[in-house]
């Protein structure tokens, strides 16, 4: 297994794209232009990150990088986050470690493949009630990568291979090696996922019951032969105990 440093590496580069905030409808209620710098140092070690942010919801047909920066975030760091997990391909997730009366839920989910990147943030009310979430669809500056269609239960039917793997709350391999199967999958596999925009899905508990365990998923169809699938999983009294990252192939 690769060490988490040299995974998060793979998303190094220069990623345009934009911030998008959705209501529990998935109704758009703002859209920020954006564009993430993650630059190693020479010896791969610091990583050096700049996001920038443009005014929000440009006009249609506009330049959304016109004109300066409404927001600039910089940051330095030498090792990953320790609350972030990364995967062989490079996706991630971190979020909430314990729901609790004082710590509302939140999830964030990044999938990399080529020169595209999908990620995710999914967020909870104060009543533990699903609130909003935020769609960060991302291309490689320089690139001819383009979005992804919709994802339906439909385009997944059928035969995939399976590899998957977990990992516990320190980030470390929960197997000795992935485990591998072929999965045959029927529509009630999809049962309650929201399907997105760009390839993309999640299933989640519209309210969270903190005496019942539960999971927080996010998938990707980066390729129609292609689908990662991320789950966070909670047992009871909130705190998280793993997350399990399943890449299939077609």
């Amino acid at each position: 297994m690769l060490d988490q440093w040299t995974l998060l590496l793979r998303n190094a580069g220069e990623w345009r794209g934009s911030f998008d905030t959705l209501d529990r409808q998935l109704k758009l209620t703002k859209r920020q232009p954006s564009i993430l710098s993650l630059e190693a140092g020479p010896s791969g070690v610091p990583i050096n990150l700049t996001l920038l942010f443009w005014p929000s919801d440009p006009p249609t047909g506009a330049d959304p990088y016109s004109g300066e920066p409404a927001k600039r975030i910089v940051q330095s760091f030498s090792s990953p986050d320790p609350g972030l997990g990364f995967f062989s391909t490079g996706s991630f997730c971190r979020g909430t470690p314990q729901v609790s009366t004082w710590s509302r839920l939140y999830a964030e989910f990044g999938f990399l493949h080529a020169d595209r990147r999908h990620r995710l943030v999914l967020l909870w009310d104060a009543a533990d009630r699903f609130d909003h979430l935020v769609l960060i669809r991302e291309f490689r500056a320089g690139s001819s990568a383009t979005e992804n269609p919709a994802l339906s239960g439909a385009q997944l039917l059928g035969t995939w291979q399976a590899q998957d793997v977990s990992l516990d709350r320190d980030g470390s391999q929960i197997e000795a090696a992935p485990s591998t199967s072929l999965l045959q999958f029927q529509p009630e596999h999809f049962a309650g996922v929201t399907w997105l925009p760009d390839g993309g899905g999640f299933r989640v508990p519209q309210r969270i019951d903190q005496q019942q365990p539960f999971k927080v998923e996010a998938l990707w169809m980066a390729t129609p032969q292609r689908l990662e699938w991320i789950q966070r999983c909670y047992g009871v009294g909130g705190s998280w105990l793993s997350t399990r990252h399943r890449l299939l192939q077609r």
